[in-house]
C-alpha cells in the first residue's frame, strides 16, 4: 500500500506512521522532540528538522565537504556522464503514492519526485540536513534502517553503496552485507532496488583488492570508498536478497568528455578514457 492520502504536516506524524526503532523494529514513541523505544531502550529525536536515527556524535568524512559536493554536480560533463541517462531511467519508475528511501541523499536529489514521497536517509548529518528536496529527513545508517518490514516501495543508492566502509575488505563487505539484508527486509514484493554504483574496470579491480586495505591503515578515514566488482552482485544477490532478480544497466558516454574524477578536487581533470570506473546501474526487482 502507498502512502497517498497520510497526513505528513509535521515530522512527529510522519516518524509515528512511517518509522519503527532501527534497533528493533517495533513503534516508536515521540514525544516532542524526542524519539524513543520502550523494547530495545532506543533514544532518538529530531534536531533542526532532522530525525535522528543514530548516535549525533558519529562523524562522517562527507560532514565538511557536502557543500563542495553540492556544486559539483553542477557542472555539465558530470552530470552526462553520471547523472542524465540514470535520472531518465529512474524517473520512469516514480510515481504519485509510492514510498521511496534515498539512501546515501547527500545534500539534494538529482531525480524529480514525480509525487512519491522520499524519506532521504543519510550518515552525515549536516549533509542531510541541508537536503529540502526530501520529504523526511533521517539521519541514520543502511545497516539499521527505521523502516518497517515490507513497507519501502523503491529504494535508491546513488553512487552511495562504495561510501559504506568498515576497517578492512572483509569488514567493508559485511557492512555492504548487512545493508542489503536491510534492503531485503524493508522493499515490499514487487518493489525495486536501484544501485547506481561506478564499477572498477579489471586493472582498477584489481589494484583496489591488493592494496586496500593496507590505504585505509596508511589513510585512515581519508580513504572513504570501495567500488565493488560487477560479479560482486550477483554474489550478494544470492547471500542477501535472493529472492530477488538483478539486471545490469550499463549507460554510454563519450571517452573524450573530460570529468573531474573526485568532486573534493575541482581542479583535477581527466579524459573518460583514463578514468577506471564505469557507471552502472544494478536493478533489483523483489
Amino acid at each position: 500500500m502507498g502512502i497517498s492520502g497520510l497526513p505528513t504536516d509535521t515530522i512527529e506524524q510522519s516518524v509515528r506512521q512511517l518509522l519503527v526503532c532501527p534497533e528493533c523494529h517495533e513503534p516508536l514513541i515521540v514525544q516532542g522532540a524526542r524519539i524513543t523505544c520502550p523494547a530495545s531502550g532506543f533514544e532518538g529525536g529530531i534536531r533542526d528538522g532532522v530525525v535522528m536515527a543514530m548516535d549525533q556524535r558519529a562523524a562522517s568524512f562527507f560532514d565538511d565537504k557536502y557543500e563542495v559536493m553540492q556544486r559539483g554536480h553542477q557542472d555539465h560533463n558530470e552530470w552526462d556522464f553520471c547523472y542524465r541517462q540514470q535520472v531518465q531511467l529512474l524517473e520512469k519508475y516514480l510515481r504519485p503514492g509510492m514510498l521511496v528511501v534515498d539512501v546515501g541523499c547527500g545534500p539534494w536529489l538529482p531525480y524529480q519526485k514525480k509525487g512519491s514521497f522520499v524519506i532521504g536517509l543519510d550518515s552525515s548529518f549536516p549533509s542531510v540536513r541541508s537536503n529540502q528536496d526530501v520529504d523526511l529527513r533521517i539521519f541514520g545508517s543502511a545497516v539499521r534502517m527505521p523502516m518497517p518490514d515490507r513497507s519501502v516501495d523503491l529504494a535508491v543508492c546513488f553512487y552511495s553503496l562504495h561510501h559504506m566502509v568498515g576497517e578492512t575488505r572483509a569488514e567493508t563487505q559485511g557492512v555492504v552485507t548487512q545493508a542489503f539484508m536491510e534492503f531485503g527486509r524493508v522493499i515490499k514484493p514487487g518493489g525495486y532496488l536501484f544501485v547506481f554504483e561506478m564499477t572498477p574496470m579489471k586493472p582498477a579491480a584489481m589494484l583496489q583488492r591488493l592494496a586496500w586495505d593496507s590505504m585505509r591503515r596508511l589513510l585512515g578515514r581519508k580513504l572513504d570508498m570501495h567500488f565493488w566488482a560487477a560479479d560482486f552482485f550477483e554474489r550478494i544477490l544470492q547471500d542477501t536478497v535472493a529472492q530477488a532478480v538483478l539486471e545490469r544497466v550499463y549507460f554510454q558516454s563519450s571517452l573524450t568528455t573530460i570529468i573531474r574524477p573526485a568532486f573534493a578536487l575541482p581542479s583535477l581533470k581527466l579524459y573518460r578514457f583514463l578514468y577506471p570506473l564505469a557507471p552502472k546501474l544494478y536493478k533489483f526487482l523483489f
